[in-house]
Order: structure tokens, then C-alpha cells, then sequence
């Protein structure tokens, strides 16, 4: 049984139930809904699979919702494609045209007015590159330095300029209502920049009164890099998405990224997610390379909370096998991971974040079974998942929200547990628990950790005890 936890995009290769039932046989933990292509037909036969595996398996997947957020793209062609020649120039103007080799468009108009004469401009996640070579009031004229196939509506990034764009149109504050009704547990947003990106969508979260929902940060350019530490401060969790940020800065420095990204993380509790063609050949091939499950393993060693497959389980022809591989990766890795000599992150003057230290300190000298953590908001549990003990934490929660809040943090397996009245009802309801979860003989040791008197409030977690079965 892994730790790390698994986030699956849903899409055309994972939209039956069979398949999707076997990646979370597999693994899965959360199933991936994105609004930049997902239609609503689409959204809604993933919330019902959720629905039906949750029921069937008693599971807990979780929902996370991903925003289009403000992505810039070139608009449609003539033809479906235009070739773009080395050497040759082809402008970018603001008005609406169909695409041809002479020129085409984009659909902000307004992020033109940033981009200066010598900027690079990238096309298709960096696979075609262009430099600016002119510039008027409604067009700029490039030289096109990597030519390709351009087709309608693909990715532009131009790195180092900011380019000025909203961060919620209104197709994203839509988007982000329909997540607040429809079963969403996580928001991951695309392309923020600053803090301030993070708390507009807070009050969008207040408005809708879904304040438990949970928000992740997509860090994927320059910007979102110089502003880290105020990013993580305001967001629940971090997901460094590999796809745009390596377009955005120099691919060698991608790997230096990820792993400050993560530490920063779980230095002040924040849930990590390492993303983008972690599996990548697995689009066609029946397995992975060598090479991507030692990325996948790596990504574990660094302290991640959870590792995502996007195009693998949307698209690929093997999505259940890409989640089995990326779950055999994670647990091999969890085996080498030195849980005793890593760093403590518990914050100091905390009664939570003491205990929690101290459940940690337990479980290298006691080495329990398990242990157990009565948590009426999720909080200490995804706590004790950060300081990442060797043992496996279940959370003993009463609600089926609660639950799912939990399905992003590493090592932490949720359950329902019957409400208790003191602190003897909430030992043996928890020592209940636990000999359901795991085959537990007389003698094993497990920890419970929890709060009395039982409250809503969060960090009210104020004592821990070590029961032998």
C-alpha cells in the first residue's frame, strides 16, 4: 500500500467505468477534472464514476477541478494549420482573422501592447520559437527561428514578460461556481502569478460558502518563481507543473525547481504535486520507460505529496496500466525513503505541531503498526502527513467531506468512524478502526492522536497515547 498519492485526468480513455474502477484498484486517489477541455457532458459522467467507485469500493477519490485560468493561445487557421518556415517572418495582429504563413492572431489582444522588439515568443510549449523583430500598434513581426505545423488554438508563452493578463475571465469565475456545487474538494489554478490571484478566487470561494474547499497553486512561469514563498503562504497546496514552467525558464533549471518547490512546501505544511509527462511514453507504449520511473521515484525521494498523470489517463492506450506503474514506482520508492534522519518541519509555540513531532519521534522508537489520528477537520492529519512518519496514518473522520479533504496528503488513509462522547469512546472507536483497516494481532502497538473535548475548530488536537492490541 503506497503513500504518495495519485491524481488522475479524466478524459475519453478513462470515461468508461471498468477502466476507471481499475485505476483506483490501481491507485488512483483523485480524479482530475479539467475546464480547458473537459465538456460539461463529460464533467458529469466523472462525477457519477466517482460517485459509483465510492459507493462500490467504499472509497474516498476526490474531486479536483483544474481552471483554464488566463491562457494565452493563437486563434484558429484557415486550413486547420499553418506551416511556419525557418527564416521567414509572419506577423501577430490583434484583429480577428483566420491564420495563414503571412499572419495570425491571438485571443488576448491586449498582451501584444507588453511584448517588446527582441522578445522570444514560444509556440506549443516551446516547440516552435519566434523573435520580434518589429512592432506597430496592432501587430508585432516576427522571425520565425524554429518553424513547424501550427494548428488552431495552441499555447503562447513569451518568457520574462508579463503580460498583463486577468486572472479570471468570466468563463473561469463560471467555472469555479460549477466546481463549488458540484462536488469539488480541490481547485487547481492555472497560471498564478501573484497572491493576490489566489485570495480573488478566496472570495469567490466565500461567496459560494465552500470556504472547506481547498486551493492548488499551478506555479508555471517566471513570475510564479520570484513570488513562491507569498504563493505558498495563501494556498492549501502547490502543484509544480511541469508542462508551462519548463517552456517559461531554462529546462536545466526545471529539476533545481521542483525539488526548492517542495521543500518550501513542506517546510511550512503545504501539500505538493509533482505533475506533467511523468509517464509520457505511455500515450502509445504498454510501458514506461526507465527513465520516467525513475523521475516518478525521484519526485517521492524529494518529498512530494503526490504525483499527477494528465494525457497518460485522458488519451493514452493503457490508463490502468500507467496508474499501476506510477503506484509500483511510488512504493519502491517510499521503501528507500529514510524516514529517520529526515528533517523535522514541526513549527514551534503549536500545540498541534507538537504533538505532531512527537508522533513522529514515537513512531522511530516504537516502530507501531499504525497510527490513528480523531480529527474532526482533517488538520492534524495532514499535519502529521507532512513531518511524513514511516508508519501509515488512518484519519478517523466523521464526514464524507472530511475524508476526501484528506485524499491529497501523504501517508493519510481516511475513515468514517460513529461520533464520540469522551476521550474512552474515541480510543476504542479508533482502536475499532484500525483493526478494520489493517490486519492488526494482539501485542502491535498503534498511536492515537486527537482532541477532547470534541470540537469543529481547528488545531484543537491536544493529546496523543500509544495502545497495544
Amino acid at each position: 500500500m503506497k503513500k504518495t498519492k495519485i491524481i488522475c485526468s479524466i478524459g475519453p480513455a478513462s470515461s468508461k467505468y471498468e477502466t476507471f474502477k481499475q485505476m483506483v484498484l490501481n491507485g488512483m486517489n483523485v480524479a482530475r477534472i479539467n475546464f480547458s477541455h473537459a465538456t460539461e457532458e463529460e464533467i458529469k459522467n466523472t462525477l457519477n464514476l466517482v460517485k459509483k467507485v465510492n459507493e462500490e469500493l467504499n472509497k474516498h477519490i476526490a474531486i479536483l477541478y483544474d481552471t483554464k485560468g488566463p491562457d494565452f493561445r493563437t486563434g484558429k487557421t484557415k486550413n486547420g494549420s499553418i506551416n511556419l518556415e525557418n527564416g521567414k517572418t509572419i506577423k501577430i495582429v490583434k484583429d480577428d482573422i483566420l491564420g495563414t504563413e503571412e499572419a495570425f492572431t491571438v485571443n488576448y489582444k491586449n498582451a501584444l501592447d507588453s511584448i517588446e522588439i527582441g522578445n522570444t515568443i514560444l509556440l506549443e510549449d516551446g516547440l516552435m520559437k519566434l523573435e520580434v523583430i518589429d512592432k506597430d500598434k496592432k501587430s508585432l513581426t516576427c522571425k520565425i527561428v524554429e518553424g513547424g505545423i501550427l494548428k488552431d488554438r495552441k499555447g503562447v508563452a513569451v518568457p520574462g514578460v508579463n503580460l498583463n493578463l486577468d486572472f479570471i475571465s468570466e468563463a473561469d469565475r463560471k467555472d469555479i461556481i460549477y466546481a463549488c456545487r458540484n462536488d469539488g474538494d480541490f481547485i487547481a489554478l492555472s497560471f498564478v502569478s501573484c497572491p493576490e490571484d489566489v485570495l480573488a478566487v478566496r472570495e469567490i470561494l466565500k461567496e459560494e460558502n465552500r470556504e472547506d474547499m481547498q486551493l492548488i497553486s499551478k506555479i508555471e512561469s517566471e513570475a510564479a518563481i520570484k513570488n513562491l514563498d507569498a504563493i505558498i503562504k495563501v494556498s492549501d497546496g502547490i502543484m509544480v507543473a511541469r508542462g508551462d514552467l519548463g517552456v517559461e525558464v531554462p529546462m536545466d533549471k526545471l529539476p533545481i525547481y521542483q525539488k526548492q518547490i517542495i521543500e518550501k512546501c513542506r517546510t511550512v505544511g503545504r501539500t505538493c504535486i509533482v505533475a506533467t509527462e511523468m509517464l509520457a511514453s505511455m500515450y502509445t507504449s504498454a510501458r514506461p520507460t526507465r527513465a520516467e520511473i525513475s523521475d516518478v521515484a525521484n519526485a517521492v525521494l524529494d518529498g512530494t505529496d503526490a504525483v499527477m498523470l494528465s494525457g497518460e489517463t485522458t488519451v493514452g492506450t493503457h490508463p490502468a496500466d500507467a496508474v499501476k506503474y506510477m503506484a509500483e514506482a511510488c512504493t519502491s520508492a517510499e521503501e528507500y525513503y529514510d524516514y529517520q534522519n529526515q528533517k523535522s518541519y514541526a513549527r514551534k509555540d503549536r500545540i498541534p505541531s507538537a504533538i505532531a513531532q512527537n508522533v513522529i519521534d514515537t513512531d522511530k522508537l516504537l516502530n507501531p503498526k499504525l497510527i490513528v489520528v480523531a480529527t474532526a477537520t482533517g488538520y492534524t492529519a495532514k499535519l502529521i502527513g507532512t513531518l511524513k512518519p514511516k508508519s501509515y496514518i488512518l484519519a478517523a473522520c466523521h464526514t464524507e467531506k472530511i475524508a476526501r479533504s484528506l485524499a491529497l496528503n501523504y501517508g493519510v488513509y481516511p475513515e468514517i468512524v460513529k461520533p464520540y462522547n469522551n476521550v474512552e469512546e474515541l480510543v476504542k472507536n479508533c482502536k475499532i478502526k484500525a483493526q478494520e483497516f489493517m490486519d492488526l494481532k494482539p501485542g502491535d502497538l498503534i498511536i492515537i492522536v486527537g482532541g477532547f473535548p470534541v470540537t469543529n475548530k481547528l488545531k484543537s488536537t491536544n493529546f496523543l497515547k500509544v495502545e497495544t492490541i
